[in-house]
């Protein structure tokens, strides 16, 4: 007896019958449909078990045949089949309730398994399925990375963006984490309302409460005027918290009442304001560390915790590096390549400061490069230890220009040299100089090292 129906939507001819053929071998009953039109007609009428849909296919594309399955309830599961393995398919694709997606070209030892899991998931808990929201117009960057790690983070955005749960993104200096959390905004039900970002690490500390929670009139000197602070001005939107690790003792108090009880008070005020935010958070720092020294309180931990993404170094994840060169390429707005070596240099090197440090050689390599080539001479790269340490006395300045410059430079050059030892870590940094982290963030801006 048949396994169970699948309905294959593809549009090339050679692949719908190459996948009808090995899935028929396997035993499983096949239904096939060369447009959208088409799949959709046989999704109403044949109800499969599972539809694997490619993403782009006359008619009606696999988003829209997604799109109306959501509408009428459908209980098919839906596997994604496409070559765009970028992050606004991936989230598209989970946002509007596919089980999982597969990238082209198929291996199908690995579809066959996710077929399998489909199947399970449909006998065990079809009302599990993501329930998100249409795609909203505004995109503020796109994620890029085929690595099963980021195929794993494009998954865990599209499922969580269309909730409220409070999201702690985890990562180095320069891995995307902005990048995610403007994902999960703007495919959210929220992504009318305002995407409010503070960095808690730039901030002084005497500022921060009342930058966060507003003050009254006359709550400390030159407070002149009321003013409302940033969880009011995130009311029916998003509320980033960026560096969270950073926050001192009293300010965790009050950021987790607010995170419990959805209320702030503004300074020089007992009233309770109530605030309609979706929280999320980030940070560079390790937090169960902070949290056993005693500098992170647990609770608080706990309540920002509820659904960590985590992006690994770009070290951890070479296989994405290509894809990232070229989508920087693109982004330069000009006719321009690279060659085999120069891309070997930029896979094969560590990037202490991750895609941001990644984009700023290919942005330099596009200014440099001639006859639109960019070769290995255009790349420019900074061992960690190597380059640091031999730019350390030359980047002094001469005696003639005095004291303070030539202190400037020596700290400039520490400092640089810390962050590329610790890989980024600005807590490990720190803690190599001997300073705290805050003034560690305060250097880093004076000498542009963000």
């Amino acid at each position: 007896m048949p396994k169970a129906t699948v309905l294959v939507a593809e549009d090339d001819r050679t692949a719908r019958l190459s996948l009808t053929e090995l899935l028929e071998s396997e035993g499983f009953n096949v239904l096939t449909a060369e447009t959208g039109t088409r799949a959709d007609d046989l999704l109403t009428d044949r109800k499969p078990d599972v539809a694997l849909l490619d993403i782009r296919m006359p008619g009606l594309d696999g988003l829209s045949l997604l799109r109306r399955a959501r509408e009428q309830k459908a209980e098919t599961v839906m596997i994604v089949m496409t070559a765009h393995g970028d992050s606004n398919t991936a989230i598209d694709a989970m946002k509007f309730g596919a089980f999982d997606y597969v990238l082209k070209p198929i291996d199908f030892e690995h579809l066959h398994r996710q077929i399998e899991r489909a199947l399970e998931h449909r006998r065990l808990a079809r009302e599990l399925r993501a329930s998100c929201r249409a795609t909203p117009n505004g995109r503020t960057g796109t994620i890029v990375g085929q690595s099963a790690v980021m195929q794993h983070v494009f998954k865990l955005i599209g499922q969580v963006a269309a909730s409220d749960v409070t999201v702690l993104v985890r990562g180095e200096s320069g891995t995307g984490k902005e990048l995610v959390v403007n994902a999960i905004h703007f495919n959210s039900p929220r992504a009318d309302g305002p995407l409010v970002k503070v960095n808690c690490a730039s901030i002084p500390d005497t500022l921060l409460e009342s930058e966060l929670f507003g003050h009254e009139r006359g709550a400390f000197t030159n407070a002149n005027a009321r003013r409302i602070g940033r969880f009011e001005d995130a009311s029916g939107g998003t509320l980033f918290l960026d560096e969270i690790g950073e926050l001192t003792a009293p300010l965790q108090s009050k950021l987790l009442r607010a995170v419990q009880e959805r209320t702030i008070e503004r300074l020089g005020s007992n009233a309770s304001v109530a605030v309609d935010i979706r929280l999320v958070t980030a940070t560079s720092r390790n937090l169960e560390e902070a949290v056993q020294e005693g500098e992170f309180r647990e609770d608080l931990y706990y309540r920002l915790n509820v659904v960590p993404i985590y992006l690994p170094p770009l070290r951890d994840k070479r296989q994405d590096i290509p894809a990232l060169v070229e989508h920087f390429l693109r982004r330069a707005g000009r006719s321009i390549s690279i060659t085999p070596r120069a891309m070997e240099m930029l896979t094969n090197y560590t990037w202490p400061g991750n895609v941001r440090e990644l984009k700023n050689a290919v942005e330099r390599a596009v200014v440099i490069a001639r006859d639109g080539i960019i070769t290995e001479r255009d790349i420019e790269l900074r061992p960690p230890e190597t380059r640091a340490a031999s730019r350390e006395w030359h980047a002094l300045a001469p005696l003639e220009v005095g004291w303070q410059a030539n202190v400037a430079a020596l700290e400039k050059s520490m400092v640089e040299r810390a962050l590329l030892t610790a890989g980024g870590n600005k807590s490990r940094a720190a803690e190599m100089l001997g300073i705290h982290r805050r003034l560690l963030y305060e250097k880093m801006r004076e000498y542009e090292l963000e």
